[in-house]
């Protein structure tokens, strides 16, 4: 006997809710030519981005006059078309064309990458690279899984060396410093 899911709608959240100077706006889930149509987008700038030849551009830029036009038209932008109706409400509560900008560019990640896509870039004011490890042993960390605490046992930051000079011979060991470089 074939298993029986449950109505989707119990598991499945009605939209992405984005807070915008304080007020809640949920973008409703995209339909579904909606949604073909922006992973079609996102896989042709891909293809646009790897081109290597000619050859190659001219047929993705052939492949984006291809997609079918969505209703509304040519004349709408990317906001109102992934924003739906929370664009007019966001222009009617006098938010500013910046925010309405990132809005929609995160609701279109949202329809091509799902919530946590739309999430990094949204709290990273658009720069999700920027969320990644600030440096070498927090990289090394994340690579293995492991969380920096910053503790009494972490190693010690070394102080600052600018504007100083290195001693002409190392410490203690009456060996003179060699330059790796080039002698003059």
């Amino acid at each position: 006997m074939a298993k029986k899911f449950g109505d989707l709608d119990e598991y499945w959240s009605p939209g992405l809710t984005l807070t915008v100077k304080g007020k809640e706006y949920t973008v409703p889930l995209a339909s579904a030519e909606l949604g073909l149509w922006c992973r079609r987008i996102a896989q042709i700038t891909g293809d646009v981005h790897g081109a290597s030849t000619e050859a190659d551009m001219q047929a993705a830029v052939e492949r984006i006059d291809a997609l079918p036009e969505l209703p509304g038209g040519g004349d709408v932008s990317l906001p109102e078309r992934v924003l739906g109706p929370v664009y007019q409400q966001m222009a009617a509560d006098g938010v500013e064309d910046p925010y309405i900008q990132f809005s929609g560019q995160t609701a279109y990640l949202w329809i091509i990458g799902g919530e946590e896509a739309a999430e990094r870039f949204w709290t990273s004011g658009g720069h999700p690279e920027a969320l990644g490890p600030t440096n070498r042993k927090e990289r090394r960390a994340a690579a293995a899984g492991q969380t920096s605490t910053g503790g009494a046992n972490g190693t010690r930051t070394p102080a600052s060396t600018s504007g100083t000079r290195s001693p002409k011979t190392s410490g203690g060991s009456g060996r003179a410093r060699r330059s790796r470089g080039r002698r003059s």
